[in-house]
């Protein structure tokens, strides 16, 4: 009897160490896994920083609006807010996905943050938080609902306070256009170190510094009331 006990504990050691084994195993999978992971992602970042979107042809289009006049052709005036509704568009996904490549994987966080509307996937509340101002400070609506109205109103005009909202939000553009290319250097210099703490910092520091940019155009655009 005593033998068969120990015979069934050293089984029971074995399975152990077995299924030990195998866990480590696993999760020394996963950790290298991660890491490749991390790298594919901030040599995204990366991309999308430094050769990313410009805001200048948008933040054009908004001022030459904002300063139309009831002698420009309605023709032309349609012309320019369906050329700033797909410029508007464009800048809102280049935004949202340089935010969704701005994980952080400093202190292993894990995947989790999901956006509701989009399905976005976020590991942090910040990431989440400027994720959606991003998304809140997007003008495609905002222009759609101005064309619309252009074309509903009789006479065909923008109204001034309208126009005095997109020259503010055009000038905010182009500050933001300018904040994004001040870290392209810090990119090149992150790429060739690959030193993968201080890309989580940079995505951080970036985070921080979009947040007032997408805060002033959110403000913007709750000046105007259709």
């Amino acid at each position: 009897m005593m033998k068969r006990y120990w015979i069934f504990i050293a089984i029971l050691v074995i399975v152990f160490y077995y299924y030990e084994h195998r866990l480590n195993e696993a999760k020394a999978n996963e950790d290298v896994l991660m890491e490749l992971y991390q790298s594919k992602n901030n040599s995204g970042y990366i991309t999308l920083l430094k050769e990313g979107h410009s805001f200048k042809p948008l933040a054009q289009t908004l001022e030459d609006l904002s300063q139309v006049t009831n002698q420009v052709p309605p023709a032309k005036v349609q012309k320019l807010l369906d050329q700033a509704k797909v410029q508007a568009k464009d800048a809102t996904q280049y935004l949202t996905t340089l935010i969704e490549f701005s994980d952080n994987y400093i202190s292993t966080s894990k995947p989790r943050y999901m956006i509701e509307y989009d399905h976005s996937v976020m590991t942090s509340a910040k990431q989440k938080e400027v994720y959606q101002l991003a998304y809140g400070s997007g003008l495609y609506g905002l222009m759609y609902g101005i064309s619309h109205h252009y074309w509903k109103d009789k006479p065909k005009l923008i109204p001034q306070e309208t126009q005095t909202v997109l020259a503010s939000i055009a000038k905010e553009l182009r500050a933001l256009d300018k904040t994004l290319a001040s870290y392209k250097t810090s990119t090149d210099h992150q790429l060739q170190w690959g030193d993968e703490r201080s890309m989580e910092q940079l995505k951080s520091i970036i985070l921080n510094e979009m947040r007032p940019h997408f805060e002033k155009i959110v403000e913007f655009k709750d000046e105007i009331n259709f």
